[in-house]
């Protein structure tokens, strides 16, 4: 427990950690707002990490090369590149014969299979994992009591109101306790009756090593993204599979990332397989995060359904949830995603 909250669970996230609120938000709207926030947050976050626990997170600005396969696809991105050329961000158009000087390893395919480009420059990547564990480090340094391998399996109940969880080795209480427990946040609300509209989306990725040739940036198509480590792995992802709650690897889904990537980079036909995995996307109708105070239910704060932007919006909503919970301090930019937007 952390002063007066507790994190009712954990979840299993896909995580390749790409910061990517210019991909991931492809209208001018209130969450691409917050989405460019959470980005901001990483790159002072590594620094204060590295500085307290010694432990690089591998935040890299290391940018995002969408590339489009058909007419249509240009014709989207192009669209992209003008609303975000307008609202002032970093973004450039690449046409289909230059794709090959911007990406090397697109040589020989730009123009034949490629019909453009819209290089991101300030879009970046973490290492996900280090990210938890710096985390972690730091969270323990300050006070934070981590229960590791134990499963929330309810609330404590006083009435109304939320005063702890349950667990296999006894009951932890607390003033506020705020359920994040991502695919599983459903379950765990409708034992006190509450509705959270969260499903899960399945994601699969392989991690690669291209002996030497590597992307000089994250390449990222309709249908799978290539994203370079600074160790020289390559990660594809991810596929996008509703309503599965299997975290485990497949046959055929491992089987779509490899047909969309050789599509789009022949050349990953030569990069070695050195792992797979799959994670439980928590996702809401609208692919929102879902954060506020649980309706009709006291004590219970709401922190989950961030879909395909955990990484990257995790540290905002850690720090807003709790200001907000320990000091009183307004949720900003988070205050349009609370659960009260999808009635009763």
């Amino acid at each position: 427990m952390v002063e007066r909250s507790q994190l009712a669970a954990g979840a299993s996230g896909v995580a390749a950690g790409m910061l990517a609120p210019q991909v991931e938000a492809p209208f001018a709207d209130t969450f691409f707002e917050v989405a460019l926030i959470g980005r901001a947050e990483h790159g002072p976050l590594a620094e204060r990490l590295f500085a307290e626990v010694g432990l690089d997170v591998e935040y890299r600005k290391t940018g995002i090369l969408r590339v489009a396969r058909t007419e249509a696809e240009r014709a989207d991105l192009q669209r992209q590149y003008r609303w975000q050329a307008a609202r002032g961000l970093a973004c450039e158009w690449v046409e289909s014969a230059q794709l090959g000087e911007w990406e090397p390893l697109l040589a020989g395919v730009a123009g034949r299979l490629l019909a453009g480009g819209l290089w991101l420059a300030d879009e970046g990547q973490v290492r996900s994992p280090r990210l938890v564990q710096a985390l972690a480090s730091a969270a323990v340094r300050n006070g934070a009591r981590f229960i590791e391998g134990t499963w929330v399996t309810g609330f404590s109940m006083r009435g109304e109101r939320v005063t702890g969880v349950s667990t296999p080795v006894g009951a932890f209480h607390a003033e506020t306790v705020v359920l994040a427990a991502g695919v599983w946040s459903p379950d765990l609300a409708r034992q006190i009756g509450l509705l959270v509209p969260v499903v899960s989306v399945k994601g699969q990725l392989l991690s690669l090593r291209g002996l030497g040739r590597t992307p000089r940036q994250v390449i990222w198509s309709g249908e799978c993204y290539l994203v370079p480590r600074p160790d020289g792995e390559v990660v594809l992802g991810a596929t996008e599979e509703e309503g599965n709650y299997d975290a485990r690897p497949t046959l055929a889904g491992l089987n779509r990332l490899t047909e969309a990537a050789l599509e789009v980079v022949p050349a990953v036909g030569g990069f070695v397989v050195e792992g797979t995995w799959a994670g439980l996307r928590p996702a809401a109708p609208d692919r929102h995060p879902i954060v506020g105070w649980a309706p009709g239910v006291e004590g219970l704060f709401l922190a989950t359904a961030h879909y395909r932007n955990g990484v990257l919006l995790g540290p905002l909503t850690g720090r807003r949830v709790a200001d907000h919970i320990l000091h009183g301090a307004p949720l900003e930019e988070l205050a349009p995603f609370g659960p009260e937007r999808f009635g009763d």
